[in-house]
């Protein structure tokens, strides 16, 4: 698998952590949200999650990042 395409599954990991997020955040200041006992817990738990996704999507990035590196370091 090429560096390209890892990275490109490390982003799409990211805007879905991203978009996910998003939602997350928007049913939590809803009106329904602030009249409900469960639901903010609920969002609130999947949010972190997507924030693990986002995380763990940009630790790819980093990695790729370093391996490219040692690969110039080795060829020069």
């Amino acid at each position: 698998m090429s560096e390209l395409s890892i990275l490109g599954i490390a982003r799409t990991g990211m805007q879905t952590g991203l978009d996910g997020m998003k939602k997350n955040a928007i049913n939590i200041a809803s009106k329904e949200a602030m009249q409900s006992q469960s639901a903010p817990v609920e969002d609130i738990v999947e949010m972190k999650m997507n924030s693990y996704q986002v995380l763990a999507s940009s630790k790819v990035v980093e990695t790729v990042d370093e391996v490219l590196g040692s690969l110039l370091d080795e060829k020069a």
